[in-house]
């Protein structure tokens, strides 16, 4: 027995496991194991050796076993279970069941009890004086002042815990602190002193046998990669933490990862293979949580089931407003919103506003957004919407005002068919998407070329040059369409570009099985079904800026403009024979963020804004008209 308590003081605890595992007999043995157990992640084990401790009377198996029915999210029967044995503790194992009591209380929705109980440990700790204990009470106190949104005194109290918890036995606390300091890099936006901490983190599990560690800094790697938009890490990332999700049998960590990894496959178009990992987590749809119900609206929403979408992310929503999970809901409530505006009919402001409102409401509340950055990018068709509606503008302009730092830009979907698939953007930017990742280019004339062949197919190298590059003599014009055709196939696939035809002057194509995706063709079709908040997502500037000038390029960026303006004043004048003087402001308001010295839009605005606005609005527009005429 001595030998075993040896090891379990050296943190060799996989050991402690082969040695006592169907072979304790007394209940300090059994105690023993089970506490290994939960160090190497394996919970439900773990509950029946502390039970078996318990029952046997062992005061600190009956500590554990609370501990491992926190671990194991039921925590009602924790609290239940910390009742009854507390009151007979003493010394420090009754400072450590009021931790996971209260700890059990904060994640039950008892916050004020379950932190104050836990400060109550703490400060029993520091009066022992024992570094260790106390640092690891201090990393409990960090985790429920984040998770109250008190991010400050959370900072505060990991550095403090950080200089006792030394990784030299187990490094569980520390990376468990160093995870926790990571999370509050990533929600306010400062991911270079995330990767630093991310780093130290993993040189801290090297060369331990830590599966529960290693998983739950995984979760912390993987929203990292998704927040700065690694998708080739963030795809490996998930995929390996999937098998050690399932293998440590940790509820939350397997809703977290099965949720994120079909949520990824859909963003890509691999619908069918999320719903798989969806269904993976086994339980039937009636008994899904929350979360399973947000991945699954989220899912029907990209493939276009908008009635399904509907449906599941209202129940979503419904259970996390129960629970008070604002981030969860907010998010909800965003796809909600955005699959019923896609729906269109009759009752669509009835159905987005209201969500609309309560969405945004509730994120001028939360302040730090970071984590919403993607889910914005995708959405930026509902933002514009919401831009232009009366009911929800006056909330846009501070939310817009907090969103400013994160430097939003539109993401693409990927078809599902074509061998390869790419992405354009060139509006308001040049910039190619394979995969999800952008290509690189060595030469500026690669992208406007790729946008050429994509929209005017079938024509020959000297027709490009003398679209694209009529200045350029043929010779030297020739050779740079060569060139930028060679860099085209070599970054992108020898089969993106074929040609036919005689070998003095071939036409050339996309490939067969080559799908390019322009974001002027979604622009041009919003346009045409008159979803002015969709085309105003989609247009981020001049076409091609900074392609080499040409006629071509300016005739397209003179069409598309006008395509918008257009439409723009159409909306105004049907908002102004409606009488909806608000609408022909906010519009307005639009049509001069790209026309800025359009004076027929300017006198109207403030025509409009006498009507409806407030004196300091329209002093406002009324300054803006008179430097116009000033100038």
């Amino acid at each position: 027995m001595a030998d075993i308590e040896a090891l379990f003081e050296a943190g060799q605890y996989q050991a402690v496991v082969t040695h006592l595992e169907g072979q304790a007999r007394t209940a300090r043995e059994s105690t023993l194991l089970g506490i290994a157990l939960i160090r190497v992640g394996r919970l439900d084990d773990a509950e029946v050796a502390l039970t078996r401790a318990a029952v046997q009377g062992d005061r600190e198996g009956q500590v554990e076993l609370g501990n491992v029915l926190r671990a194991l999210g039921r925590f009602e029967e924790a609290i239940q279970h910390f009742e009854a044995v507390t009151p007979d503790l003493t010394g420090e194992l009754q400072l450590r069941a009021l931790r996971w009591w209260g700890v059990a209380e904060f994640r039950a929705g008892y916050t004020e009890e379950g932190l104050r109980r836990v400060e109550r440990a703490w400060h029993g700790y520091l009066a022992r004086g024992d570094g260790q204990l106390s640092a690891r009470v201090t990393l409990s106190l960090a985790q429920m002042y984040r998770l109250i949104g008190n991010d400050k005194r959370a900072k505060i109290l990991l550095n403090e815990a950080l200089h006792a918890l030394t990784p030299e036995l187990y490094p569980g606390p520390r990376v468990e602190a160093l995870k926790l300091l990571l999370d509050i890099h990533m929600a306010h936006g400062e991911f270079a002193q995330a990767r630093e901490v991310l780093t130290e983190a993993k040189r801290a599990l090297l060369g331990t046998q830590a599966p529960r560690e290693s998983a739950l800094l995984l979760t912390s790697e993987a929203e990292l990669c998704r927040l700065t938009g690694d998708t080739r890490t963030y795809t490996l990332v998930l995929e390996e933490l999937r098998p050690l999700a399932e293998q440590l049998g940790d509820r939350e960590l397997r809703l977290w990862t099965v949720s994120r990894l079909a949520e990824h496959y859909s963003l890509h178009g691999q619908h069918g293979k999320a719903v798989d990992v969806l269904l993976s987590f086994g339980l039937m749809p009636e008994d899904w949580p929350a979360e399973l119900w947000a991945t699954s609206g989220v899912i029907e929403r990209r493939r276009g089931d908008l009635a399904a979408a509907e449906a599941s992310l209202s129940r979503a929503a419904a259970m996390f407003r129960e629970a008070g999970r604002i981030p969860e809901l907010c998010r909800v409530l965003l796809h909600f919103a955005a699959a019923c505006l896609r729906a269109g009919g009759e009752d669509v402001d009835t159905k987005v506003i209201p969500a609309l409102t309560e969405a945004i409401t509730q994120l001028l509340r939360l302040r730090q957004l970071t984590e919403f950055k993607p889910d914005f990018e995708e959405l930026s068709e509902l933002l514009h919407y919401a831009v232009l509606e009366p009911e929800t503008a006056p909330l846009m302009e501070p939310l817009l005002d907090q969103l400013a730092h994160l430097n939003l830009v539109g993401t693409a979907w990927l078809p599902e068919d074509g061998n390869i698939q790419v992405t354009v953007k060139t509006l308001g930017q040049m910039a190619v998407f394979k995969d999800g990742l952008e290509v690189p280019f060595t030469r500026t004339g690669c992208v406007p070329l790729l946008v050429y062949l994509t929209l005017k197919p079938g024509r020959t190298r000297a027709q490009m040059q003398f679209d694209l590059w009529p200045d350029k003599e043929p010779t030297t014009g020739g050779a740079y369409v060569r060139q930028c055709l060679k860099e085209l196939r070599d970054r992108l696939g020898h089969e993106l570009i074929h040609y036919q035809g005689p070998h003095h002057a071939p036409q050339y194509y996309l490939g067969r099985l080559v799908h390019v995706d322009l974001d002027i063709t979604h622009f041009l079709e919003a346009v045409e079904r008159k979803e002015v908040a969709r085309a105003l997502a989609l247009y981020r500037g001049e076409f091609l800026p900074g392609a080499d000038p040409c006629d071509w390029i300016d005739t397209q960026r003179e069409s598309l403009l006008l395509a918008l303006t257009l439409e723009l004043r159409s909306q105004m004048a049907q908002a102004r024979r409606d009488g909806d003087h608000r609408r022909v402001v906010l519009l307005a308001n639009q049509y001069l963020r790209i026309e800025p010295y359009d004076l027929d839009v300017l006198e109207e605005r403030v025509a409009s804004a006498r009507l409806v606005a407030s004196p300091q609005e329209l002093a406002r527009y009324t300054a803006e008209l008179n430097r116009f005429h000033y100038n």
